[in-house]
Parts: C-alpha cells; structure tokens; sequence
C-alpha cells in the first residue's frame, strides 16, 4: 500500500512540473539567406493608385516566361485554400528563380515544365492559437499562374538554374 502511494505520488509530482513547462516558440525561417521577405496573415493593399511611373516592367525570358511579380498574394491566396487555416498562417518567401522539371527516368527524363520557382515556409496555428514549426514548400510557377506546390526544399527531378 505504502508503495504504490508513492509511486502515484512520484507520477502526480512529475506530471505537474512537466505541464508546467511552457513549449518552445518555434522560429520562423527557410534558410535561404538575406533574399526572404516576411509577410503577416493579412495582405495589406496599397492605398495610393498606380501612376504609369509606378508599374514594374515584366522581364520576360524566352524560356522560362514571364518572372511573376505578385507571386506573394498567389502563394497566400493558394494556400489558405489548401491547407487547415492557411487564411491565419504566417508565411515568408524566398526571391523567384527559374527552375525546371523533368519526367520521371521511366518516362524518358524529358522536360515536363520550365518556369519560376518560389522557395516558401508556412507556420500555422493550432486550434489553440499555437503556431507550429514551419513547412518548407517549393511553389511552382507559370507566368502568374501556379503550377504545383512539393514540401521541401529539395526533389529529385527540380532542377534550379538560379542559385
């Protein structure tokens, strides 16, 4: 009796200093370097209106298309549908850079898209309000349009022209 009062005690003991411990906030980042742009959850709008002095050039390359210039509100936009409160998650993003896709060897290896490539992480919040560690996602780019999303950072058949 004696023995296993203690043992409930010991495990009573531990169990409440351990629920005591408050869990480590994860840091947001994707290890590319300088090149990374933060955003909130909400996307904010410009309040002035474009002057014609104010409108980027679109560079086009012949290979990989037009480089896409609202590649952020894309990526928000994308993920709040695909993944549980995307609309809420904090997201950054790396800088566009032209990548291409090959065929799996099976298929011959050919190229199946060339375009632009957005490395991107996405913390999100737990029902409680917690945020998680982020995922790196690799956003696959067509002009404006996205193409596909892969987890990670690397795949075996992405290929990055631009380092």
């Amino acid at each position: 009796m004696k023995k296993q009062f203690k043992i409930i005690l010991s495990t009573l003991t531990i169990g409440l200093i351990s629920g005591c411990v408050p869990a480590p906030t994860p840091q947001i980042g994707i290890g590319i370097g300088d090149a990374v742009t933060q955003s909130s959850s909400t996307i904010q709008t410009p309040q002035s209106v474009k002057t014609p002095q104010s409108i980027k050039r679109v560079e086009i390359d012949k290979e990989y298309g037009a480089k896409p210039l609202n590649y952020r509100t894309s990526i928000h936009k994308y993920f709040s549908v695909k993944i549980a409160r995307g609309n809420l998650s904090t997201y950054k993003y790396g800088v566009p850079k032209r990548a291409y896709k090959r065929k799996g060897f099976a298929y011959g290896g050919a190229v199946e898209w060339k375009g632009w490539l957005v490395e991107t992480s996405i913390a999100t919040p737990t029902k409680t309000g917690r945020m998680l560690t982020p995922k790196p996602y690799m956003v696959l780019f067509s002009g404006e349009q996205i193409v596909e999303h892969i987890l990670g950072y690397n795949h075996k058949l992405i290929i990055k022209v631009d380092k």
